[in-house]
């Protein structure tokens, strides 16, 4: 059982431990169903048997390696086209936690919402929003951190101990990333989205670089210039064209 986080302000203090369960996202949107969540909450789970990635995919881990788990929010303060301003603040607290541990760690945060240490995928995030008239009304965060994994990890994948080789302690990992979380959320709640936003920027990954994509069209060569305030990546392509992409119409190849 995780011990509550006396070091936070409210996330944390209530947490679901489990050893095994289907999806961690999944069962906190039930929960929250029936009113028995309060903002801050986490579900975590030793072993996750169905956990999601981007585009429909699965997150497999094996027990007891690595950190999945959801975490409860409720950023009333968020109009419903500021959703991905959720994406920066928990890209952006992963991406703390792990250049932390390394000043020589190349970290940087891939679009949409993926980690990447020293080229390599070590960390993926998936947030399911609810929206009412007036905004976001719920956000479960789901994150899945390859922590002490070392074996039949996909060749795009890396983790924490294959890469700074030593095994690291699951719940001060989770403690550090809970109270990253934590600091970006109150700056999003005051309002400050410019910092967030020029941070973001900054760590993109292939920001400004050449890369191979594919889209609907075809495979091109393009560099990406933007992602804009609603989380639309922006690429200049090969003839200077400016394109815009949402979730899911892009995908990098190399």
């Amino acid at each position: 059982m995780h011990k509550i986080f006396a070091n936070t302000l409210f996330i944390g203090k209530h947490i679901v431990s489990l050893p095994s369960c289907h999806s961690t996202n999944d069962l906190m949107a039930q929960m929250s169903a029936k009113k028995q969540l309060h903002e801050g909450a986490i579900i975590i789970t030793k072993h996750q048997t169905k956990g999601k990635g981007q585009r429909g995919s699965q997150w497999d881990s094996p027990e007891g390696k690595n950190l999945t788990f959801s975490i409860f929010l409720k950023p009333h303060f968020l109009k419903a086209s500021q959703q991905f301003e959720l994406n920066r603040m928990a890209s952006l607290a992963l991406l703390d936690v792990v250049k932390n541990l390394s000043a020589d760690a190349k970290v940087f945060v891939k679009w949409p919402n993926d980690l990447i240490l020293n080229k390599r995928k070590v960390a993926g995030i998936l947030i399911e929003n609810s929206i009412n008239q007036s905004g976001i009304s719920e956000s479960i965060i789901g994150i899945g951190l390859n922590v002490n994994q070392t074996e039949d990890l996909l060749p795009t994948a890396t983790s924490l101990a294959k890469q700074f080789e030593k095994e690291f302690e699951l719940e001060k990992v989770l403690l550090d990333i809970v109270q990253r979380l934590e600091h970006y959320y109150l700056i999003l709640r005051s309002g400050d989205f410019r910092f967030i936003h020029e941070w973001y920027e900054s760590k993109l990954y292939l920001k400004d670089k050449v890369a191979y994509y594919e889209d609907s069209i075809g495979k091109f060569n393009g560099i990406i210039r933007n992602v804009h305030p609603d989380g639309v990546l922006e690429i200049e392509d090969e003839s200077g064209i400016h394109k815009k992409y949402h979730f899911k119409e892009v995908r990098l190849l190399s």
